[in-house]
């Protein structure tokens, strides 16, 4: 995927394409730089810092199994946002989304423009839904699944399950 440009909502732009293997340490370092709260958030547990294995993890993508999207800074020196989805093992057409996003770029329109990134590329494949788990406590990430169409599926006290059927 060549990168394409996103103007966020505060005229700020991004660049938006494919995570790739070479983005390791601007990725170990966009999550480094999140605050805590939103590494929290995002991982729904305190970390400090992203081990070497965590890290490997998010790294494992193969455009198939596990897709992800990398928002840079327009010089592409940092990454701002990533956004992805995973298959789990277990579970045939069906993929779980995540999404971080940088502090200082969160409520101008990234998250949104990176999950429907997401479903574009998802309703290209055989996924038949796309799940989102969030701590019930981040009312943003809950208000982003569902302006993109996800509807809430489960709530289990402090995680809240949304999901979005791909095939009508």
């Amino acid at each position: 995927m060549s990168p394409d440009r996103l103007v966020l909502l505060d005229g700020r732009s991004v660049l938006v394409r494919a995570l790739r293997a070479e983005d390791r340490e601007l990725d170990r370092a966009a999550v480094a730089g999140l605050s805590a709260r939103s590494r929290y958030l995002r991982f729904a547990a305190p970390l400090p810092k992203m081990s070497n294995s965590l890290l490997s993890q998010m790294m494992a993508f193969d455009g198939g199994r596990h897709v992800a999207y990398a928002a840079l800074t327009p010089d592409e020196a940092a990454i701002v946002g990533v956004g992805r989805f995973v298959r789990p093992c277990d579970q045939a057409g069906e993929a779980e989304v995540a999404i971080g996003i940088a502090d200082a770029w969160q409520g101008a329109g990234l998250g949104s423009g990176l999950l429907c990134r997401l479903i574009a590329h998802a309703r290209q494949t055989d996924l038949g839904r796309l799940t989102a788990i969030t701590l019930s406590e981040n009312r943003a990430a809950g208000h982003l699944a569902c302006a993109a169409g996800f509807s809430l599926s489960r709530y289990d006290g402090i995680y809240t399950e949304y999901e979005l059927p791909l095939v009508a």
